[in-house]
């Protein structure tokens, strides 16, 4: 027992330098989350077109997601983060010398690119994690995209009285940093679970194609996904058009909702999956997430906005740790790289298509249209989920903290 216990502190090393790693990236991504909208419609783009820019940004991450996922599972997890990270700082600076709205598209295509690193991060979380606490430590990744963006969107909104184009470069300079750190201190975890199967592609297809569970968990996700990226895309024009608040005022909204998925995915998600079995966390969150949709655009009262929000952050920070850690337990150990990256594609198809139909519906029918829109998918979701939940074993999940 306590060469166990030994051996998963050794094996928790890397999990806290990767968190991290996600932690410094997401706060990169995170000082441009309110400013993109904003930089968009300064170069003459409509809703519908910022729209097309979100989901340019992911078609270019389902092209890259399984490719870098494939690669962390035959190169290692350390040289594809490495790549990807220089890929962002390229676009981060193509997007700050942006004056049109064709150069902004590309480096946003280039940007999806880097941003494919997701996948690796969780495959490192899962290389680190026995089975019984694999959700807590997809809770910590988590975790640091959360705290990503309650650093992120503050530090990006405060930077635009600099000048608009500042927080892209503090972004690139952010990337630098992030990369360099990497290279220095995070080691190599694919072979930590034991050496990778020849074999693994072929697993990962049979898998992927004749395992029920993992592909309803990667519908419930992909549906989750579609409503959410959508209420993302439209968010910052929603409060502009609303309330007239401008990056500064975006970014501390965003801040908020970064907050509560912090202390959900640093904490609360550990003391749930102690208690309670994965699915019915999974059905709540998506049920919080649906109710928060639907009550951001009622009236035209901020408190209604925030009270919205609340639920939605709770809701999404229960959804994002657990459904992966159910995706990851399906499949065998040496094809999680592939099998997370498979998942985050499915997802990234709805980050295609929910910022298009989003800005659409804004454009078209209504400022609350995608909101109750967003609803009407996630409880669409949630039925899936509950469906499939009922043909699990009975058996409890219960989740020991990764930094035990």
């Amino acid at each position: 027992m306590q060469q166990q216990n030994k051996s998963q502190k050794k094996m928790n090393v890397p999990l806290l330098l990767m968190a991290l790693t996600v932690l410094i990236d997401f706060t990169g991504f995170g000082l441009l989350f309110p400013l993109l909208p904003f930089w968009a419609l300064r170069l003459g783009a409509n809703p519908f077109t910022i729209g097309v820019i979100s989901a340019a940004f992911t078609i270019a991450q389902v092209i890259g997601i399984p490719i870098l996922g494939a690669l962390s599972d035959k190169y290692g997890r350390k040289p594809v983060i490495l790549i990807s990270l220089f890929i962002e700082v390229i676009s981060f600076i193509m997007s700050a010398l942006a004056n049109s709205i064709p150069l902004l598209l590309l480096a946003r295509v280039i940007g999806g690119l880097g941003a494919s690193n997701i996948a690796s991060a969780q495959a490192v979380a899962a290389d680190t994690s026995s089975e019984e606490n694999r959700a807590a430590s997809m809770g910590m990744i988590g975790a640091a995209i959360g705290v990503g963006f309650v650093l992120g969107p503050v530090i990006g909104g405060s930077l635009t009285v600099i000048s608009l184009s500042a927080p892209f470069w503090a972004a690139a300079g952010i990337a630098v940093v992030n990369a360099l750190l990497v290279w220095r201190f995070l080691p190599e975890t694919r072979f930590l679970q034991g050496k990778t199967d020849t074999g693994a592609k072929r697993k990962f297809n049979i898998a992927i194609l004749t395992n029920m569970t993992i592909l309803q968990l990667v519908s419930v996700n992909l549906i989750y996904t579609l409503a959410f990226s959508g209420m993302e895309t439209v968010f910052a024009l929603f409060i502009k058009w609303r309330f007239n608040w401008g990056t500064i005022q975006a970014g501390w909204v965003f801040t908020f909702i970064g907050v509560i998925v912090v202390i959900v995915q640093g904490g609360l998600i550990r003391q749930l999956t102690q208690r309670f079995k994965l699915g019915p966390i999974l059905i709540s969150g998506l049920l919080l997430l649906g109710a928060g949709l639907f009550i951001i655009p009622l009236g035209n009262s901020v408190g209604a906005m925030f009270l919205g929000l609340g639920f939605l952050s709770v809701g999404d920070g229960l959804v994002t740790p657990v459904i992966s850690s159910m995706i990851s337990v399906a499949g065998s150990k040496d094809i999680q790289g592939s099998l997370l990256g498979a998942a985050q594609s499915a997802a990234s198809i709805g980050r295609i298509a929910g910022p298009l139909l989003a800005t659409v519906l804004f454009s078209a029918v209504s400022i609350g249209a995608p909101f109750y829109a967003g609803a009407i998918i996630v409880a669409i979701a949630a039925a899936d989920a509950i469906f499939f939940v009922k043909m699990l074993p009975a058996k409890k999940a219960t989740v020991e903290s990764a930094a035990a």
